[in-house]
């Protein structure tokens, strides 16, 4: 039963999330797919290359809540180069899936962050080199409900985070290693081509059990900007995780 479920969830995650790029180039998308891709249209009207440019703070708050994540308070950072780039923190409680809000199919929840975790997004304006190490940002935060928190929580590329969020839970689904293995590379195969075309210059996004309750956060860290590293202030928000 759980390996049909994970065969399940990857072809609804495909559908969803990238069915529309594997879909013959006659057939047009219908229903949940078409969705998705006015989703990911609304967003991205052309495929962009991965330096894309965020140009501003409504930049960087249009794209968090297009994605679904509500925005943080605005933050400035400090560079080596000495120039002082803003920046925008943002958080999506699950359960819930950037694009698509809440996904549960069939009883089946397919959804990237689960009830108890809370997908971190981080925005800054400017240039900043991608092509590297995406380490560097983090976020420590505190559930006021259960008195738990953690400190150096870390963040990756936006695009990175939601592929392996969403192959953790085809983890959860599938206990056989060769489904497991397969499921996992139609996943990676499907989701990252469609999520690189979102603006990621700079882009950073990151996945915590929070467990439930209101959730008091901080995004802060560093990006690196060429030969030069900004070190950004925290972001501030709250998240209600149910």
């Amino acid at each position: 039963m759980k390996i049909r479920l994970a065969v399940a969830a990857v072809a609804a995650s495909a559908a969803l999330l990238g069915g529309v790029v594997a879909a013959p180039a006659h057939a047009a998308p219908t229903g949940q797919s078409l969705a998705a891709k006015n989703a990911l249209d609304s967003i991205n009207p052309q495929p962009q290359d991965a330096a894309s440019v965020i140009d501003g703070i409504e930049a960087a708050n249009a794209l968090l809540k297009k994605m679904g994540i509500t925005p943080f308070t605005p933050t400035i950072g400090a560079c080596t180069d000495f120039t002082f780039p803003l920046a925008l923190g943002g958080a999506m409680p699950g359960p819930n899936t950037p694009l698509l809000g809440d996904l549960e199919i069939l009883g089946l929840d397919l959804n990237t962050v689960k009830k108890g975790e809370v997908l971190y997004g981080f925005v800054p304006v400017g240039v900043f080199n991608d092509s590297g190490d995406k380490a560097g940002m983090q976020v420590a935060w505190f559930n006021v409900n259960t008195f738990k928190g953690g400190l150096g929580a870390p963040m990756d590329g936006l695009a990175d985070t939601l592929v392996n969020a969403t192959v953790k839970r085809v983890k959860e689904l599938s206990p056989v290693p060769v489904v497991d293995s397969i499921v996992t590379a139609a996943v990676k195969t499907t989701l990252k081509p469609v999520l690189d075309l979102l603006p990621s210059n700079g882009v950073r996004g990151g996945l915590v059990d929070t467990g439930s309750g209101t959730v008091l956060s901080a995004i802060y860290g560093s990006v690196k900007k060429g030969d030069a590293t900004c070190y950004f202030f925290p972001s501030l928000g709250i998240a209600t995780a149910k």
